[in-house]
C-alpha cells in the first residue's frame, strides 16, 4: 500500500468515525425531544384524556424505537443502508408513539395537539431529503393517520360520528401542511445539495491552484516552493526523532551547450526526461523537484552521508547511461552532484550552501562525478600548492 492510499484510508475510516458519532447525537437529539412530547402526554393524563398506562407505554414504546436504532449505529449495520442516517424509517417510526396516544384519547379534538407534534419529526428531514423521498414520509404519514381513524371508528365509531366533518376537514389539512412540506423542504434539500457541490468543486479548484503553486510548469515535479516546504519539514521531524536527513544537488553537465547546439525545445525535453528519469528512481518518502535552471534537488530523509552519496553517485551513472536518442540522435548527458547532510542546529541555507559547495567543487574537476561535503573540507584541509596543482 502506498502512503498517499494509506493516508486515504486513514482518512475515510476517521470521518466514518465522526459521522457514526454525529447519528448517535441526532438520536440522543430525538429521544429528548420525545421526553417534551411526554409532558404533552402527561398533561392530557392528568386532564382526563387518558388512562395512565398509556403514559407509561408512550415512554416504552419511544424508548425501543431509539434503542432499536441505536444499535444498528452502534454495530455499524447502519453502514451497509444507502442512507446510513436512517433518515426516512426514523421520520416514519417517529409519528408510531403519538399515533399510539391519539387512539386513546378521549377527546377528539385533543388529536390536533398531537398532529401538530407529529409533524415536527418532518422537518428534520429538510436538511436531508429530496422531493420524492419527502412525498413518500408524507404519504406514510397520511397512512398511518389513516390507520389510526379507521381503528376508531371500528373500535368506537360514536367518537368519529360526533365530529365527522371536523374529522375529514382534520385529514385533509393534515394532507396539505405534509404535502407543503415534502415540496418545501425538497426545494430546500435540492439548494443544500447545490450549495454542497458548489463547495466541493471549490474545495477541488483550491486544491488545483495549491498544487499548481507547488509544481514545476515545464517538468510536472515540485519546484522550488515546495522543496523548501519540504525541507523545512524534514528537518522538523529529523529533530524530534534524531534521525539523520541528506540532500543531493545536481546540475546538468553543458546543458547551455544542449541549447546553443539544438535549440530550447530540446533542452526542456531533455530536463523533462531527466525529471521523470530520477523521479522514478526515489523512494516515495524522499522529496525531489526542480531547483532552478539546470539545478535538481533530492531530499533524502533517514538517510546518512554515506547512503546519500551511493544514492547520488546511482543517480549520477543512471543519467550517464541513459538515452536521449527519441530527443535527438547520438545525445548524451551527464551531471555533477553535491551531496551534504543536514547538521542539527544549523539552517536549511546552510546545509544548501554545503552541497553547493560540493557541486561547484564536482564541476570544476571534472564533472560527471558526486562531491560530498567531507571532500570539500579534505581539499579545503590541503596546502595551496596541492589545490592548484
Amino acid at each position: 500500500m502506498t502512503v498517499e492510499s494509506h493516508t486515504a484510508t486513514v482518512s475515510t475510516e476517521q470521518k466514518q468515525i465522526r459521522d457514526q458519532r454525529l447519528r448517535k447525537r441526532r438520536l440522543g437529539m430525538s429521544f429528548v425531544s420525545y421526553q417534551g412530547t411526554l409532558v404533552i402526554v402527561v398533561l392530557c393524563w392528568l386532564a382526563g384524556l387518558l388512562p395512565g398506562k398509556v403514559v407509561v407505554e408512550f415512554f416504552i414504546l419511544a424508548a425501543l424505537i431509539n434503542g432499536a436504532f441505536f444499535l444498528l449505529i452502534r454495530h455499524d449495520i447502519n453502514l451497509r443502508f444507502r442512507d446510513p442516517s436512517m433518515t426516512c424509517p426514523q421520520m416514519v417510526a417517529s409519528l408510531l408513539p403519538p399515533i399510539w396516544v391519539m387512539y386513546f384519547l378521549e377527546v377528539a379534538q385533543a388529536r390536533t395537539i398531537f398532529l401538530l407534534i407529529a409533524i415536527v419529526p418532518a422537518l428534520y428531514g429538510i436538511l436531508a431529503l429530496r422531493t420524492r423521498q419527502f412525498l413518500c414520509v408524507a404519504a406514510a404519514y397520511l397512512v398511518l393517520y389513516g390507520g389510526l381513524v379507521a381503528a376508531i371508528w371500528l373500535t368506537r365509531p360514536t367518537l368519529i360520528m360526533q365530529k365527522l366533518s371536523v374529522e375529514l376537514i382534520q385529514v385533509l389539512a393534515f394532507a396539505l401542511v405534509m404535502g407543503q412540506i415534502a415540496i418545501i423542504g425538497g426545494y430546500i434539500s435540492g439548494l443544500r445539495n447545490k450549495v454542497r457541490k458548489r463547495n466541493q468543486e471549490l474545495q477541488s479548484a483550491m486544491q488545483q491552484i495549491r498544487e499548481l503553486a507547488n509544481i514545476d510548469e515545464l517538468t510536472g515535479i515540485a519546484n522550488r516552493r515546495r522543496l523548501t516546504d519540504a525541507f523545512s519539514d524534514e528537518i522538523s521531524r529529523s529533530r524530534r526523532s534524531g534521525s539523520p536527513l541528506s540532500i543531493a544537488l545536481l546540475d546538468i553537465d553543458h546543458f547551455k551547450r544542449i541549447n546553443d547546439q539544438f535549440g530550447h525545445p530540446t533542452g526542456d525535453a531533455v530536463l523533462k526526461h531527466i525529471a521523470r528519469t530520477i523521479r522514478e528512481s526515489l523512494r516515495e518518502t524522499d522529496c525531489f523537484g526542480r531547483y532552478g535552471g539546470e539545478e535538481f534537488l533530492m531530499i533524502l530523509p533517514q538517510t546518512d552521508l554515506n547512503g546519500a552519496r551511493v544514492k547520488a553517485e546511482r543517480t549520477c551513472r543512471l543519467l550517464r547511461e541513459l538515452g536521449c536518442d527519441r530527443i535527438h540522435p547520438g545525445l548524451r548527458i551527464s551531471t555533477s552532484i553535491g551531496v551534504a547532510q543536514f547538521r542539527n542546529g544549523e539552517s536549511s541555507h546552510e546545509t544548501v550552501q554545503r552541497a553547493d559547495k560540493a557541486l561547484y567543487m564536482a564541476k570544476t574537476t571534472g564533472r560527471d562525478k558526486v562531491v560530498d561535503e567531507l571532500d570539500t573540507a579534505a581539499s579545503m584541509d590541503q596546502p595551496a600548492e596541492s589545490r592548484h596543482s
